[in-house]
């Protein structure tokens, strides 16, 4: 991405929705972070003080904050939620710019394939048969689209992602690099003499505005669909297993891993490296922390972390308690000493 223009602070307060206080008409040229400002552009500060900020050659132009900061003089836009307006101007300055539509000479497309004249098919992509590519996708550089595969308007396939047969991904998504959607679920029926795999004969379904990050991996269903709803954000690393449903808005960190048929409900947050026993149920709003082992259903409204996972506080508590095991340890090491001295003398 890179800047198209400059902008009047007002402009800038009118994109964010925000409020402009100070100079109105001061330039900004781009944006930049609060601990590396450049003069000209603006910041976003969540939490400044004296103590943090650049001396006068080295101040940004303006500052996005919550409220106005006493110590300083420079130009603020005003926002009640400083985190949005920062993401909507970062938007606005830095929007990808209009890609050519077209079939690269170098790919392999079958002619039942239906494609898009506004999408944007990259060199050495493969599109099997009767695949249906939406209006303005892009599909990168190397990757593979499958049998029967529909992908809606909008949607960025990143260079050497796999989508396999029959699954299905919809409108304005991200899927960005390494990523396989549609793998066979890890299905076997074990018996004395061997493993039989159980054929995995259902898809993935992916709803509108869904990114998931590089070298993830979410498997088909054994039968029916393996499904993320729409607005759902997944990092990178993650694994989504056979049967998952993951409801609207919830957020996955990396490394965290979603065992098969696990439930999880809109809005709820999945810190990195958490992972989920089979067929659980992970409540509406509720928060999953990091490196949390969940064996049990989670409660809607609820925060858990530790393993097995139990409430946040309580894990907490614990965690708290392990840390003085070792004074425990010689404390009571220590009264057995006095109690066996005690049983000498008498």
């Amino acid at each position: 991405m890179t800047e198209t223009r400059t902008y009047k602070l007002s402009e800038l307060a009118d994109i964010a929705e925000g409020e402009v206080r100070g100079n109105a008409d001061v330039t900004i040229s781009g944006v930049c972070s609060y601990d590396f400002p450049k003069p000209g552009y603006i910041a976003l500060a969540l939490d400044p003080s004296p103590e943090t900020f650049p001396d006068e050659l080295n101040q940004p132009a303006a500052l996005i904050v919550e409220k106005p900061v006493e110590f300083l003089s420079i130009p603020f836009l005003v926002h009640k939620n400083p985190r949005l307006a920062f993401t909507r101007i970062l938007q606005r300055m830095y929007a990808e710019t209009e890609e050519e539509s077209g079939i690269h000479h170098d790919t392999s497309i079958h002619e039942t394939a239906e494609i898009d004249n506004t999408a944007l098919i990259g060199p050495f992509a493969v599109i099997e048969a009767n695949a249906r590519i939406g209006a303005g996708t892009r599909v990168g550089a190397g990757s593979y689209i499958g049998k029967n595969v529909s992908i809606g308007d909008n949607t960025v396939v990143s260079p050497n992602v796999t989508v396999l047969h029959d699954c299905v991904i919809g409108n304005r998504c991200i899927i960005h690099p390494g990523t396989v959607i549609g793998s066979d679920g890890f299905g076997y029926t074990p018996t004395d003499e061997r493993n039989y795999k159980v054929p995995q004969i259902g898809n993935v379904v992916i709803g509108n505005d869904v990114e998931i990050g590089s070298n993830c991996s979410v498997d088909r269903a054994t039968l029916d669909s393996t499904i993320i709803e729409d607005d759902v954000k997944i990092d990178n690393l993650v694994q989504v297993a056979h049967n998952v449903r993951i409801g609207k808005h919830t957020r996955i960190a990396a490394q965290a891993g979603l065992s098969g048929r696990v439930m999880v409900e809109a809005n709820v947050v999945i810190a990195g490296q958490a992972g989920f026993q089979n067929g659980i149920k992970i409540g509406e709003g509720s928060m999953v922390g990091g490196q949390a082992g969940v064996t049990r259903h989670v409660a809607a409204g609820t925060r858990v972390s530790g393993y097995p996972a139990r409430d946040h506080k309580k894990s907490l508590q614990l965690l708290a308690a392990t840390n003085r095991l070792p004074e425990l340890i010689k404390k009571v090491e220590e009264l057995e000493e006095q109690i066996r001295k005690m049983g000498e003398k008498k």
